[in-house]
Parts: C-alpha cells; sequence; structure tokens
C-alpha cells in the first residue's frame, strides 16, 4: 500500500471504454489511497486529462472518438512530462512501439492483472515524485544540496558529479553499485566507466556544451566493476552554481531492460512477417509435392522391380515424403504462432517432466539413453499451461537424446530460485560450437539432416510466455546444459517482462 502518512493522494486517470475494466480498476486502485478519475473515450480522457490534470493515465488504444495513439499525442503535446501508461491487446507490439515513441512511459497487454495495474502505479508515482521534487530542485539551487541527495540515492539510475578536469567527485548509491565506492574511484578521470579507449565522454560533453546546448544525452557502452558490459543512456547538465562552476552532473540509466523489450518486439515483428512468408510458400510446395508423389509412386508401380529406374524412383518418393513431413512441421509452427492461446492455471512440473518423458521414450526410439532425474520434495505448483511446457520439454528431451546419437545419460535436476523454478536438462553429447548457440532458438535453425528446425523455437516461445527465459551452456565433444527458468509468480498473463535471452556462459 501507499504510504499513510503520504500526504497527497495521488490521481489516476483510467481511460478505457470497456465499464466492466474501467470500474475494476477504479476500485483496485482506490483500495490502495489513488483517486480514479474514468474516461469512457477518447474525448472524454483528454477533456479530463486538461481539467484533473492527473499524475499518472492508463490509456488504452482502442476507444471510440478518438483512439489511444490519439489521445497519447495530444496528451504529450500538452505536458511533456505527463506519465502515460499505454494499454494494448495480445499480439500489438507494433501499436506498443509506437506508443513508446509517442512518449509513453510504460506498456501494459490485456488482460489486467490488477496486482500489476498496483505495481505499476505505485513505481511510476515515485518517478513521478523524484522528477517533481527535482524540478524543485534545479530551481532553488544549492540551498536544498543535502536534500537532492538524499533523492539521488534513492533514484534508480546512477548519478555522478565530475569537474571541469573530467575527474569523479561523487557518485549515488547505484553508480556505487555498478562502479565500487567512492574512495575508489574518486579523482579518477570519467572515461573509465567505458571500455572503449577511443570514445571519451569528458570530450563529447565539452563539445556539446560549447556549442550553446545545456544538457547532453547519448548511449554508450560502460562495464560495471564485475566486468560486464551493459548499453546505458548518459545525461549531463552543467552544474551552474558558483561553488561547483565548470563541474558537470551525469545521470546514466541501465538500458539492459528496454534493450530486451526493443530485441523481443522486432523478433515478434520478425516472426510475424516470416509466418506469412512461409505460409505461402508451405503451400505452393504441397501442391507440387503432391503432384510429384502422385505420378512417382505411379511410375513405381509400372517398372519392373529389378530395374535401375525403380531404384532412381524410389529415392524420389523418399524425397518426398521427407519434404513433405517438413512442410507438415512448417504448416504445424506457422499454425502454432498464429492461434495457440496459453491457458494458465495451478501446474505440478513433476507432473509435466514424467509426461514429457513418456512421450520421449515412449515409443522406444531411444532405448539406449538412460534418463535420472532430480526433483526436490514438496515443490510448489506454478502457474502454467501444462500441455504447452510438456512439448517444451518433450522437444527439449528429444534434442539431447539427438545430440548423444542415442546412446548416453541424460539427467534433469529442478531446483528454487526466489522468483524462478529451475529446471537444467543435461546431456553428454557432441555439444554446440559457441558461435552457434545465439542461433539455436531462430526459426529454421537447424544442425540435423531432417527436420526443419522449428522445434526449439517453439521452446523458446513457449517458455518466454510462461515469464521465463532459458540459457544454454555447451562444450563441444562434452555434452550440453540447457536450464529453463519459469517464473514462480504470475507468467505471461500478468503485466511483467521477462527476460528471454539464451547465453553461453557457465
Amino acid at each position: 500500500m501507499m504510504d499513510e502518512k503520504q500526504k497527497k493522494k495521488w490521481k489516476i486517470l483510467m481511460a478505457d471504454d470497456n465499464r466492466q475494466v474501467n470500474d475494476v480498476v477504479r476500485e483496485t486502485l482506490a483500495e490502495y489511497g489513488f483517486e480514479v478519475i474514468q474516461a469512457f473515450d477518447g474525448r472524454q480522457a483528454f477533456a479530463a486529462f486538461e481539467e484533473k490534470k492527473p499524475d499518472l493515465v492508463f490509456l488504452d488504444y482502442l476507444m471510440p472518438e478518438i483512439d489511444g495513439l490519439g489521445v497519447l499525442k495530444k496528451i504529450k503535446h500538452k505536458d511533456p512530462n505527463a506519465f502515460v501508461v499505454f494499454i494494448t491487446g495480445e499480439g500489438s507490439e507494433d501499436v506498443a512501439v509506437q506508443a513508446m515513441k509517442a512518449g509513453a512511459s510504460d506498456y501494459i497487454t490485456k488482460p489486467l492483472s490488477p496486482p500489476d495495474l498496483v505495481h505499476v502505479a505505485n513505481k511510476l508515482i515515485r518517478e513521478h515524485e523524484i522528477l517533481l521534487e527535482n524540478i524543485r530542485l534545479k530551481n532553488r539551487g544549492d540551498a536544498y544540496k543535502d536534500y537532492m541527495v538524499t533523492i539521488t540515492e534513492t533514484m534508480g539510475e546512477a548519478v555522478i558529479t565530475i569537474d571541469r578536469a573530467g575527474t569523479i567527485q561523487f557518485m549515488n548509491s547505484m553508480a556505487r553499485k555498478f562502479w565500487g565506492g567512492l574512495n575508489e574511484m574518486k579523482n579518477k578521470p570519467v572515461d573509465v566507466l567505458i571500455p572503449d579507449p577511443s570514445v571519451h565522454i569528458l570530450q563529447d560533453i565539452m563539445q556539446a556544451f560549447s556549442s550553446g546546448m545545456d544538457r547532453f544525452e547519448q548511449e554508450y557502452a560502460f562495464r560495471k566493476i564485475d566486468g560486464s558490459i551493459f548499453s546505458g543512456l548518459l545525461s549531463a547538465s552543467p552544474l551552474k552554481s558558483e561553488k561547483y562552476a565548470g563541474g558537470t552532473v551525469l545521470v546514466v540509466r541501465d538500458l539492459t531492460d528496454i534493450e530486451m523489450m526493443r530485441r523481443q518486439i522486432i523478433n515478434a515483428e520478425k516472426l510475424a512477417s516470416l509466418g506469412k512468408v512461409v505460409e505461402g510458400v508451405a503451400h505452393e510446395i504441397r501442391n507440387s509435392l503432391t503432384s510429384l508423389g502422385g505420378f512417382s509412386r505411379r511410375l513405381s508401380r509400372s517398372v519392373g522391380e529389378s530395374s535401375t529406374q525403380k531404384v532412381y524412383v524410389d529415392y524420389i518418393i523418399e524425397d518426398v515424403k521427407r519434404l513433405e513431413a517438413m512442410i507438415m512441421d512448417i504448416e504445424e509452427y506457422v499454425n502454432y504462432t498464429k492461434i495457440h492461446r496459453p491457458n494458465f492455471v495451478k501446474t505440478d512440473i513433476q507432473e509435466v517432466i514424467d509426461e514429457a518423458l513418456i512421450k520421449t521414450f515412449g515409443s522406444g526410439r531411444f532405448s539406449g539413453v538412460a534418463y535420472e532425474v532430480n526433483m526436490p520434495e514438496h515443490l510448489e505448483e506454478i502457474e502454467a499451461d501444462h500441455n504447452y511446457l510438456v512439448e517444451a520439454f518433450w522437444h527439449l528431451f528429444v534434442n539431447a537424446c539427438e545430440s548423444m546419437q542415442g546412446k548416453g545419460v541424460m539427467e534433469i535436476t529442478v531446483s528454487l530460485h526466489p522468483q524462478y523454478l529451475i529446471v537444467d536438462v543435461i546431456d553428454s553429447g557432441r555439444g554446440i560450437p559457441s558461435d552457434e548457440i545465439k542461433d539455436i532458438f531462430n526459426p529454421f535453425y537447424t544442425s540435423k539432416v531432417r527436420g526443419a528446425g522449428l522445434g526449439l523455437s517453439k521452446v523458446y516461445m513457449i517458455i518466454e510466455e510462461h515469464g521465463g527465459f532459458i540459457t544454454v551452456n555447451s562444450a563441444v565433444g562434452k555434452g550440453t546444459r540447457i536450464r529453463v527458468f519459469l517464473s514462480r509468480k504470475h507468467a505471461a498473463k500478468g503485466l511483467g517482462i521477462p527476460p528471454a535471452e539464451a547465453s553461453n556462459g557457465r
């Protein structure tokens, strides 16, 4: 809940033409101490924004009179600092991209989860508070220096001040988390924060200031104290008080989550376009294969069993069968991406793994492979789609068995993390070259002689929909460990945007 001592009652505008959804959101937010203003079409929404001046706006995309994007643009034109959360339906990533470009602070997808709505509201309200405080502190100058230091310590961005020589003088808590203690970093040149020796932050800032700009902003690759690299947005403004004349305050925002979200949206757009192309190509190929297969089988019956022509025709028939199976895989994958809808219910991960193992070994295809399952006692159930998870682990188990060429041991280990349930699938197979790991979840990537290479791509989508992600550790000739992280809380049906990046690291 909001702090009971908070004097101001924050106002939230909820704009959605669905009265039932609108009322549920109003009741939920009101319980947490927010004052909620309702609007049921685009014109009402903008009029309420102008009149009531809310601190935060939840804005649905599909509304009568003016759609959500139109209202968003009018709001941002009226107040560039307005905090707006855009609401879209599932599969509307392109609309979300447009909204973010138009100035939305965040976006969420339906169906809405009331607890997550409250979480988003609290987060953005806190950012709104910080924004308001920073504006007031800027106007009042150095008189509130100590207060400003307190605020910067609670910010989610790294704050650094440098003197006219470009050496570090102050770091807030987030900056110290990234780059180490102030005692260690003080008086070091600011360029030590970046790994590329050819890039000079101070030079870029001074060049911008000398050209008349009073604020500099640019993305850089930064290196943390642990050696990891991240993309960050650096904003720089000069310190104008007499005491700190010539100095500069730097704010660095970690863009890792935003970059991940961008990649997810781009991947979704690519998959949508790819699906349309593949669907058309598969249809045309199927027509040709039908004719080729029919005539080949007719020709096979018309030639002698011992003739050379019989051998050639049988080769053609076998290849036609292989291509027909591949086309079926492709069409199944395209249909899956278009029409599947996960049904999240309480799910026992042990039942999922047992069913996937039965599906893998029931046919006797991998009779030379043994498997071990290590499962903690009294595992909690998770929110998941049972059937889709069975399919995901079946693909992983089949790939593990195939990588061992049908002989070896597959180990499955389940463990717990504060936020995730972790399933390791370990094989002793041929391994994956390091330069290929980044591609194994891409559609149509395969190292097999047969198949369209769509199984692991489907695994990727299923785990991502469950609020999870996958990492891959492999060494050629030594085997592979695929680690699946499944959210112990609400998965994709809520508002969270999970990470989803295959990696190669031990």
